[in-house]
């Protein structure tokens, strides 16, 4: 196949390029490197490596890009012919530079895996396009592996387990290193696991400075505990700013992937929002200002949301129930889902938002983390995943309406995280599961008087400003908010109210199995599970 190649061309260099994360290098690696040395129409081998994290399964830990240098660094040492470069961002687009690179004449060889060779590689689609515009002869080629051991995911798993996973890494090394040098390698990658979010601060503050914010006092994680942190950064002047940064997520990933790094189009998704509420939506609510965006280095700036304020969440998991913030929040809710046919994809298309709707809708009915509940919970679920999807239609649904997205500011309330929004869905989604969460803490709190004013409120407004659509959809809001309680509870098992479980789960069982069922007066059904009268049986845990 080289060979072929090579006799198109009268003259010239042959460049072979194998881009790759290679968090850590392996047997499998370094075979398809010295495979590619050893061919004597290639003049020369790079190995590319991205800058992007590699995060190490089970941990909050990754492998910078150093450690990937150093390795390869020891296991080059007899192939002169061989040099490694990191690249600042995508590593095969790095290998796409060499078309500006190398000369007519000159040829390029793209290096892929054997497996990936024969599943065709996608990343390499345009090199076609790219060969006719530039004249320059290029070719994507597998480099022959075989059966070696060595999945980069799996080696990172059996760097976690320290000792015990010991043997198992050596195993995927090279066999022409000695003792001295495997040894050498297992350090490194032992002293090389960084907490991921130190690894992604230090690139949040090279992307800042490059923006022209120089003067930075200090950048902390916002919500510590995520994989997809969010950067809170304080600059010198006292003003605080908000960073997403989706650098270092594979194009593949995805939100049901759960504890994966933050999926790429999150954050246009969040601009385009943001862009669509100020332009059609009175500016009742604060709403983040974008200060940049960077598609190209998928990240976002954001400004703060009410300013010495605190999220809703503070205060309901602290019994303080304020009617005039539920009010407000339901107001600006059914000001979005008055878009009735009028607002454009957020994803792209509308096949994308359709798409999105359904993994999002799935996530709260049939998607929990665990199913421990009965089966008439389950049917029940299932029954308001199929209603909820056929009324669906074009509206702007926020779809993460929750209290930590909503901040309580001196004078107006704010709403933050628009990233999982879309132009289609189920309005009956947002308000349920925003009511859900009023239930969920007034029952833990014992806050039986103030949390029924709030949701009073919040119905009122919303059914007076949605106007007649609501006769349709009250009875979905009833069966999204004991969706919604459920999915609390299955996320942490029950640990934040150890002393409310049965309470809260028989509460959302009923809530569900009425809604599902058709609701004529949702608000004393809400009411009646404020006050606990809707605890008629109990419900099985697996947890």
């Amino acid at each position: 196949m080289i060979s072929n190649l090579i006799n198109k061309i009268h003259h010239g260099r042959c460049i072979a390029l194998f881009p790759g994360a290679f968090r850590p290098p392996h047997k499998a690696h370094f075979a398809a490197v010295k495979y590619l040395a050893s061919q004597p129409e290639i003049d020369e081998v790079v190995v590319i490596i991205t800058n992007r994290i590699r995060g190490i399964p089970g941990t909050r830990k990754a492998l910078d890009v150093d450690v990937s240098r150093k390795i390869w660094e020891i296991f080059l040492r007899n192939l002169p012919n061989v040099r490694v470069e990191i690249a600042p961002k995508s590593a095969v687009k790095h290998a796409f530079g060499y078309f500006e690179r190398v000369d007519k004449g000159d040829c390029l060889l793209f290096c892929v895996g054997e497996s990936d060779f024969e599943q065709g590689d996608g990343r390499f689609s345009k090199l076609n396009d790219m060969t006719d515009r530039s004249g320059i002869a290029a070719q994507v080629i597998a480099a022959p592996t075989g059966t070696l051991p060595g999945r980069a995911t799996q080696i990172r798993a059996n760097l976690a387990r320290g000792i015990a996973g010991r043997d198992a890494f050596m195993a995927t090394l090279p066999d022409h290193l000695t003792p001295d040098e495997r040894e050498n390698v297992w350090k490194i990658c032992q002293q090389g696991m960084k907490e991921m979010s130190d690894i992604t601060r230090e690139k949040v503050r090279v992307l800042l400075v490059e923006n022209g914010f120089a003067e930075i006092g200090e950048i902390s994680v916002a919500k510590p505990g995520k994989r997809d942190e969010v950067f809170r950064v304080r600059l010198d002047d006292g003003k605080r700013l908000f960073v997403k940064y989706a650098m270092d997520t594979v194009k593949s990933a995805s939100l049901d992937q759960l504890g994966s790094a933050k999926p790429r189009a999150r954050l246009a998704v969040e601009r385009r929002a943001i862009k669509w509420l100020n332009a059609n939506l009175p500016a009742e609510i604060e709403l983040p200002e974008v200060i940049h965006f960077n598609k190209e280095r998928r990240t976002l700036m954001l400004s703060e949301v009410c300013p010495g304020g605190k999220s809703l969440r503070d205060d309901l998991e602290t019994g303080v129930f304020d009617p005039a913030v539920s009010k407000a929040a339901s107001r600006f809710l059914a000001r979005c889902h008055l878009s009735k046919g009028k607002i454009a994809p957020l994803w792209g298309d509308e096949a994308a938002d359709k798409r999105h709707w359904k993994m999002m809708l799935a996530l709260r009915t049939v998607g929990f983390k665990t199913t421990p509940f009965s089966e008439a919970v389950n049917r029940d679920l299932a029954t308001l995943q199929r209603s909820s999807d056929a009324a669906s239609e074009n509206r702007f649904l926020h779809l993460d309406f929750v209290p930590k997205n909503i901040r309580i500011g001196a004078q107006k309330i704010g709403v933050i995280d628009l990233e999982l929004s879309s132009g289609f869905g189920d309005p009956a989604y947002d308000l349920g599961v925003f009511l859900g969460h009023y239930i969920f803490w007034g029952i833990s709190t014992n806050s039986t008087h103030s949390c029924r004013k709030s949701i009073q409120e919040a119905l009122n407004v919303y059914r007076k400003t949605i106007g007649n659509d609501w006769r349709d959809m009250q009875s979905r809001v009833a069966a999204f908010a004991g969706a919604s309680i459920f999915h609390r509870i299955a996320d942490d098992g029950g640990k934040q109210i150890p002393g409310c479980v049965n309470q809260c789960a028989e509460t959302a069982k009923t809530l569900l199995s009425k809604g599902v069922n058709g609701v004529e007066n949702i608000e004393q059904l809400l009411s009646d599970a404020v006050m606990g009268r809707l605890c008629e049986s109990p419900v099985r845990f697996n947890f």
